[in-house]
């Protein structure tokens, strides 16, 4: 299940953006990081660095709009004499994460940039 329930539960203190940062890294494949790769072919789940950019709520849901800055891989093809390396590229997508107030459910929505 996709479920942030200890940033629901800081919500409206100060501890929200450290929890919020922290918590959905741990999601890993639900998060909409291959849907939103630009260079590489391979979306990496680590390093996954997340910056809040507007969070809002009501009765609901709360929710928050999030850069996430990830790595993608670019594989080369492993083959005798190939130059070609594995290589990682810098990613970075855009989502609007809707969290909801009665049991922490969230619900990830890839935005343009």
């Amino acid at each position: 299940m996709n479920s942030l329930p200890k940033s629901l539960k800081a919500w409206n203190s100060e501890r929200f953006a450290p929890t919020f940062k922290s918590e959905l890294p741990m999601l890993g494949k639900v998060l909409p990081l291959q849907q939103g790769l630009t260079f590489g072919s391979y979306a990496l789940e680590e390093p996954l660095e997340v910056s809040i950019l507007q969070r809002t709520a009501d009765n609901e849901f709360i929710r928050v709009k999030a850069g996430i800055f990830y790595q993608s891989l670019m594989p080369g093809c492993a083959c005798a004499g190939d130059p070609t390396v594995e290589d990682t590229q810098n990613e970075h997508i855009t989502v609007l994460v809707s969290i909801n107030r009665k049991t922490a459910e969230a619900v990830f929505q890839l935005l343009e940039d």
